[in-house]
């Protein structure tokens, strides 16, 4: 991926064509770009800079959201039961994966369940989350964490935002593609400069280590990153992961996602989760945060429980900031979350979930490979393709236009141009790396997956 061979440019404010002032384009839009009515929505919705007073309605919704939006116009929320919703980053939740246990399906409410929760979490669960992270990554080491080194949070995105919240003036690194969220989480605070870092697509996304020591070098004190990577399917893993956190060590501070560190099929589905708690030397002193929690890779999005893991220090200021940002985790589902994470528990299921979600990629990956889509490697965590367009027919062949496609045969995917973050739209997107690609998301049950592939290849065939 790089910023050069750069396809069209667009006036925010009236969704024209610029003739003559594009700020950065090398080329003409295509007629079909002109045309389209998806691209006309998209710029609508993505003004920039334009003054308003009151609400700003560009900054309403994350990509996802605004795709979904986008299918209810075609009928998806009235019968979303005949669509293929390949575009939410959600896994299946039924009971049907073989080996997984089952979920709950009701949960005892006790009188401390009615209460006000501490905005930390309560204690018995961040006890079981440090007891999983030792268990799992820090066995035969010195230190060790604890029930302190924990903050329940209600979902990542809200995680997310406390730590945003706590953190001094800086520089804050990241990488692109990532996490469409991460763009209105990082134009929401002006403690923190976001300075993105491009990744090159000839190079398969990857983080290299010289990479953040080059960044620190330039000022950066702060490193956001997935890891397994959303949306590309890559994962740093050691002795590089190792490398980035000895580079890291007492020179920035390291912000792990890590929601997608059980979608790990490189050890062969041996249940290995992939954590930066492995190569934590000391949990108190090692300026490493790291986010995970039900949602992903225990197939809960709807609890809406997450924990943050590091050093002391920071977990305090994190759990008292949630008293004026989201007022703290459900008690109930926080008290039902308890058991699931019992070690021996946790690396059983990451076995049942690695071998039933890498049978759902090899089908999805030989499927889109029948259709002629060129997918040069197959990606090793996450349950998302990024699939590439640019071997398609003009009128196909860039994200918003492919997307809307899409919708016709009731299909939803993800343009990719909404991983190119963006936060306070500083930089002009509409001739973005990322606008010939979309994510696919292999999330949802096997005959979701059918459908969806069958209204792809519906399009392929037009």
């Amino acid at each position: 991926m790089a910023f050069n061979n750069r396809k069209f440019s667009m006036n925010r404010s009236s969704g024209v064509p610029r003739e003559s002032q594009r700020r950065f384009s090398t080329s003409e839009p295509s007629q079909n770009e002109n045309n389209s009515k998806i691209h006309r929505q998209f710029r609508n919705a993505h003004e920039g800079h334009r003054s308003h007073a009151g609400l700003d309605p560009t900054r309403a919704s994350t990509g996802v959201v605004w795709c979904t939006e986008r299918a209810y116009e075609h009928g998806f929320l009235e019968d979303p039961e005949r669509w293929a919703n390949l575009g939410q980053g959600a896994p299946e939740v039924d009971d049907d994966i073989e080996g997984a246990f089952e979920r709950p399906h009701t949960i005892n409410i006790s009188m401390t369940g009615r209460e006000y929760g501490p905005t930390a979490g309560i204690k018995p669960l961040r006890e079981a989350v440090a007891k999983l992270y030792n268990a799992h990554h820090r066995e035969g080491k010195e230190s060790k964490y604890t029930w302190e080194n924990v903050c329940i949070v209600p979902g990542g995105r809200a995680g997310l935002i406390r730590i945003a919240a706590v953190l001094g003036n800086s520089y804050l690194g990241f990488f692109i593609p990532d996490y469409t969220a991460y763009s209105e989480m990082l134009s929401l605070f002006r403690n923190f400069s976001a300075i993105p870092t491009p990744l090159a697509e000839e190079d398969e996304y990857h983080i290299h280590p010289n990479k953040v020591a080059e960044e620190i070098a330039r000022g950066t004190s702060v490193i956001l990153t997935s890891n397994p990577r959303n949306p590309t399917g890559k994962m740093v893993t050691n002795p590089e992961l190792a490398e980035i956190q000895d580079i890291c060590r007492d020179r920035a501070t390291l912000i792990m996602d890590e929601f997608y560190g059980g979608y790990n099929y490189a050890t062969d589905c041996d249940g290995t989760t992939i954590s930066a708690a492995e190569n934590v030397v000391d949990v108190n002193e090692d300026d490493v945060l790291l986010i995970d929690g039900l949602t992903k890779r225990f197939r809960l999005p709807g609890w809406r429980i997450a924990w943050i893991v590091g050093p002391k220090e920071f977990i305090k200021a994190i759990g008292s900031c949630g008293s004026y940002l989201d007022g703290g985790a459900n008690v109930p589902f926080q008290e039902a979350a308890i058991p699931m994470l019992e070690p021996d528990n946790v690396l059983k299921e990451m076995k049942a979930l690695q071998t039933h979600f890498k049978t759902k990629r090899d089908y999805v990956v030989e499927r889109l490979r029948d259709m002629g889509f060129i997918i040069k490697k197959v990606p090793s965590s996450t349950f998302y393709l990024w699939l590439d367009l640019e071997g398609l027919p003009e009128e196909l062949n860039d994200g918003l236009s492919f997307f809307q496609a899409c919708l016709e045969e009731r299909v939803i995917v993800v343009p990719g141009i909404f991983f190119d973050l963006n936060p306070s739209k500083r930089r002009d997107l509409f001739d973005s790396p990322c606008h010939h690609f979309v994510r696919f998301s292999y999330g949802p049950k096997m005959e979701t997956l059918k459908m969806g592939l069958d209204g792809i290849q519906r399009v392929v065939n037009k």
